[in-house]
């Protein structure tokens, strides 16, 4: 059973009820519901047997969707089809201003109700204007009491009109952003689906060639030919690449979390400088520790701080010249970790730093940055609870800061 609109309303009573029926409609996130709101207000606050809101098709010569207060089910059902816009409702979509009517069926617009229709005499039709126009027009018929729809009338169905084209376009935006998301997680599912899938065909490739070509060139000596090395060294940066894809996508799905354990900050420095040290001597820069005296006690992820200082200690062994040096400084207190990496290479011009920082993108002074290592660094450093920073300048170098907590996780 529909509720049947209450007798008129004092004015006190009726602006109570207008600015609990804003609040109801406003209340509201999809479009279904708003819509239901406005109408099933502007019955209660203007007192009306029925009301309706129709919504502007996309041709904006007709109506869309259509909501009803007032018809039960049951006969909405024996109507059938919702107003196409025709008639009376067609007036309104063509001419987007207040109408009132003492016998609807007297208008020379009126184009008659379908078979099943009840009966309507007066009424109100207001448009509901959105940001971008007309998005439809409110509706009522039959005043409660028989009498006609009055000024007062259309002006608080004036207001409703303007509550439901906020509210209106607010649901538009909710439901938009919804899809939105949806689409959005359907393209990471799609993206951790590949990575999935690179991680195990791709990697399993590149491991046997990094492998079988690593075999080869320790058979071949200390001067195999250059063929061998190419394919050694292409396999080695594209297993790295590929580790650095794998984990930037772990990162942009908050799905990459540190593993926190006790460690000797000293030691993460030295292994890195280990790794590097072929590379380093192959190239003929030494590499050069400082800081390195008495155990420095700390808490984090070691290997993701290992990580970020083999990318930077490569970076800075491949950009420093013949017989140059890098050095590592490592620096403490109570609260913080430093690791400074050095280079005496090129530098990198201040307006072209930030750039180094981004996936793919690299400073024309310097070839850093050509890849993934440095902005994935600086995502892990964040992760760790610290930064990346760089200092440099044309000529004279560049030095990169990783700033850590101490101790992870304590205030």
């Amino acid at each position: 059973m529909v509720a049947q609109p209450s007798p008129a309303h004092s004015d006190t009573d009726r602006l109570r009820r207008l600015v609990e029926a804003g609040i109801r409609i406003n209340a509201e996130h999809t479009l279904e519901r708003v819509l239901e709101a406005v109408v099933d207000a502007a019955r209660d606050v203007i007192g009306a047997r029925y009301a309706a809101l129709g919504l502007v098709d996309p041709t904006g010569l007709g109506l869309g969707q259509f909501v009803t207060s007032g018809i039960t089910a049951e006969q909405a059902e024996r109507i059938g089809q919702t107003p196409s816009g025709r008639g009376i409702l067609g007036l309104l979509i063509a001419d987007a201003r207040p109408l009132r009517l003492t016998d609807l069926s007297a208008h020379p617009k009126a184009h008659g109700f379908p078979p099943h229709h009840p009966p309507m005499t007066t009424f109100l039709g207001v448009p509901v204007r959105g940001r971008k126009g007309v998005l439809g027009n409110l509706y009522l018929t039959d005043k409660t009491g028989g009498s006609a729809f009055t000024d007062e009338d259309e002006a608080v169905a004036v207001l409703l009109a303007a509550s439901a084209a906020v509210a209106v376009d607010n649901a538009t935006l909710f439901e938009e952003s919804q899809r939105l998301l949806l689409e959005v997680r359907a393209v990471q599912a799609s993206r951790d689906r590949f990575f999935a899938m690179i991680n195990h065909e791709v990697r399993n490739a590149l491991t046997a060639v990094y492998g079988w070509s690593d075999l080869l060139l320790r058979k071949l000596g200390d001067d195999p030919p250059r063929a061998a090395r190419e394919v050694f060294e292409s396999a080695e940066r594209a297993l790295s690449l590929l580790n650095d894809m794998l984990d930037l996508s772990r990162l942009e799905a908050d799905r990459l979390r540190p593993t926190i354990r006790g460690t000797d900050a000293r030691n993460l420095v030295q292994d890195a400088v280990a790794s590097l040290e072929p590379v380093a001597a192959q190239r003929a820069v030494r590499l050069h520790t400082e800081g390195l005296g008495s155990k420095i006690a700390c808490e984090t992820d070691p290997q993701r701080v290992r990580q970020i200082l083999i990318n930077l200690l490569s970076n800075a062994v491949r950009h420093s010249p013949a017989e140059g040096t890098v050095r590592v400084v490592l620096r403490a207190d109570d609260r913080h970790l430093w690791f400074d990496v050095i280079d005496r290479g090129p530098g990198i011009a201040a307006s072209e730093q930030s750039r180094i920082f981004e996936a793919f993108q690299r400073a024309t002074s310097d070839e850093r940055g050509t890849g993934l290592g440095l902005t994935l660094s600086r995502q892990l450093a964040v992760l760790l609870g610290g930064d990346l920073r760089l200092i440099s300048e044309l000529g004279a170098g560049s030095t990169f800061t990783l700033d850590v907590p101490r101790w992870f996780g304590r205030a």
